[in-house]
């Protein structure tokens, strides 16, 4: 299954996203805006699990095709779909928190391996080897927070938050 990018819905009701009602407009054309607006429904409701593949991709083919305003409504007059932007999936977050976890437990486990070693040998600390694997392994920790826009789902990096939410 191929991914989908996560839709901008804008802030408002359904139907008034479209340049004209397609209830109330049926017979007029329908734009590529229109499209879009109707694509992005049909991709929201897919992520959250409201259309099953096959279903997603025959909703789809059919808005993409669309002539009118009235095509849309058999395909969307039962999906609900909220009227906000759409947050950052929870599984994304949890991902997310689990990477951070995983590279949390194993720099505590570098550290405590190089600690052991330093302390059993009975000699002047040497050399920092653990900031190295701590390096490598942050390197995508940090990539997967910038490709997601920094945003953390409750307030992130813009609302005055670390990546972690902190």
């Amino acid at each position: 299954m191929s991914s989908i990018p996560a839709p901008n819905l804008p802030e408002k009701p359904l139907w008034e996203r479209f340049s004209a009602d397609p209830r109330g407009h049926s017979g007029f054309r329908a734009s590529d805006a229109d499209r879009d607006c109707a694509a992005d429904v049909v991709n929201t409701a897919f992520q959250d699990g409201r259309l099953d593949a096959l279903e997603h991709g025959d909703r789809l083919a059919a808005v993409l095709q669309a002539k009118t305003l009235g095509e849309f409504v058999p395909l969307l007059s039962d999906i609900a779909v909220s009227g906000t932007l759409p947050k950052l999936p929870e599984r994304v977050s949890r991902t997310r928190r689990l990477a951070v976890r995983s590279w949390v437990m194993g720099a505590v486990l570098f550290n405590v391996i190089w600690l052991a070693t330093w302390v059993l040998s009975a000699s002047a600390p040497y050399y920092y080897w653990p900031l190295w694997p701590m390096i490598g392994t942050a390197i995508p920790l940090v990539m997967a927070v910038l490709a997601s826009g920094g945003h953390h789902h409750d307030g992130g990096v813009e609302g005055g938050r670390g990546p972690l939410g902190r």
